[in-house]
């Protein structure tokens, strides 16, 4: 009897032991840690509008033919503007449509008469306004998209020559058309808003200004090219 009694107690406290053994094992493991929810990078995908500001240098040349005379009048000044545009996107690839429109403030001027007054004679160059129609394509990574741009540019441009011996002005107002290239990175702040800088490069060619006949003074025709280099930055609102 007292050996049935004491088997049996021996086999509670066994037991007792397992159980508590087993509580330090449970209490003892690592609560399982919670995992980050991963970041959801925004979409370049959809429409957007944005404005855009920026430093404008072109060159311009006037050449006079069968008289080997050249002349560089090149126009400088800041451009702002609007832009607008869609983009579509497949995996880290971007592509999509922008335009644009700019009010440019560039303008030069030269004196090209002889010594005692050089100013006796000018030139000058402007560039009042440009627009560009461009495709794009670009690579996106976490919040950044670095991307390639090209393709039509317009711009108003005005021509001058001054006669300020015999008080005349010719004056040459068009609208040139070319094509334009450039590149830059952009870079999404918020999830719908976005800054960028970019770089543009615009080529309008060679235009012939026709002669002009001003009272006594002649104006004779000349070779007009034209192209400009443009760094500007911008924000975008994307829907």
């Amino acid at each position: 009897m007292k050996s049935g009694i004491a088997m049996a107690l021996a086999a509670s406290l066994a037991c007792m032991a397992q159980g508590r053994a087993a509580d330090l094992r449970l209490s003892s493991a690592p609560a399982p840690q919670r995992q980050p929810a991963a970041t959801a990078f925004p979409s370049w995908a959809g429409p957007y509008i944005g404005a855009q500001a920026g430093y404008l240098s072109g060159r311009s040349e006037t050449s006079f033919s069968g008289t080997g005379e050249l002349h560089s009048v090149d126009p400088k000044g800041f451009s702002t503007g609007f832009s607008a545009g869609y983009s579509m996107q497949w995996g880290r690839f971007v592509g999509g449509l922008e335009g644009d429109l700019n009010f440019v403030g560039a303008k030069a001027t030269i004196d090209t008469g002889f010594a005692p007054d050089p100013s006796i004679t000018q030139l000058q160059s402007t560039i009042d306004w440009n627009s560009h129609w461009r495709a794009r394509v670009g690579y996106a990574f976490d919040r950044t998209l670095i991307f390639a741009a090209g393709g039509l540019a317009i711009a108003g441009v005005e021509n001058r020559a001054f006669d300020n011996g015999a008080g005349t002005m010719a004056t040459w107002n068009d609208t040139r058309i070319g094509w334009t290239i450039g590149g830059g990175v952009e870079y999404r702040v918020a999830p719908q808003a976005s800054v960028r800088l970019e770089y543009l490069y615009d080529n309008y060619g060679t235009r012939t200004l026709a002669t002009q006949t001003l009272g006594a003074t002649t104006f004779p025709s000349r070779e007009s090219k034209l192209d400009s280099h443009t760094l500007r930055a911008g924000v975008h609102w994307h829907f």
